[in-house]
């Protein structure tokens, strides 16, 4: 017996299906990079707001905001809390904050967002409140 050709609508819906099948993967991976991109401008017009910061462990670094100096310590020089390893000193006033990457603190005047962290150095993002 021989087999009879598919009808020509069955040709022509199974290319309108391949068709929008193709646009839709479109429309998503255009969406898709749309969204990562606003993303990524968003959270570089954030950190532009802040000032980075880098200190080394056991060492220091000085930074001025508002008319105040600023001094950053990071597992400094082995007399630190090991729970609390970031120091911050204004004014005579002293902080220990714990290093952990996205924690946000708001002390002495400014808000300071730990950035990265790890064993031999911190990276801060710091603005004045």
């Amino acid at each position: 017996m021989t087999k009879l050709p598919p009808p020509p609508e069955a040709k022509k819906s199974n290319r309108l299906i391949a068709v929008a099948i193709m646009m839709l993967l479109i429309g998503v991976a255009i969406g898709v990079a749309v969204g990562w991109s606003i993303g990524q401008s968003q959270s570089q017009a954030v950190q532009s707001e802040y000032t980075r910061i880098k200190v080394f462990s056991d060492s220091s670094t000085f930074a001025k905001f508002d008319n105040y100096t600023y001094v950053f310590a990071y597992k400094y020089w082995g007399q630190y809390d090991p729970q609390k390893p970031i120091e911050i000193s204004v004014v005579g006033l002293e902080y220990a904050l714990p290093a952990t990457q996205g924690s946000r603190y708001n002390v002495g005047g400014i808000e300071v967002v730990v950035s990265e962290a790890y064993d031999d150095y911190v990276v801060l993002l710091v603005k004045p409140l």
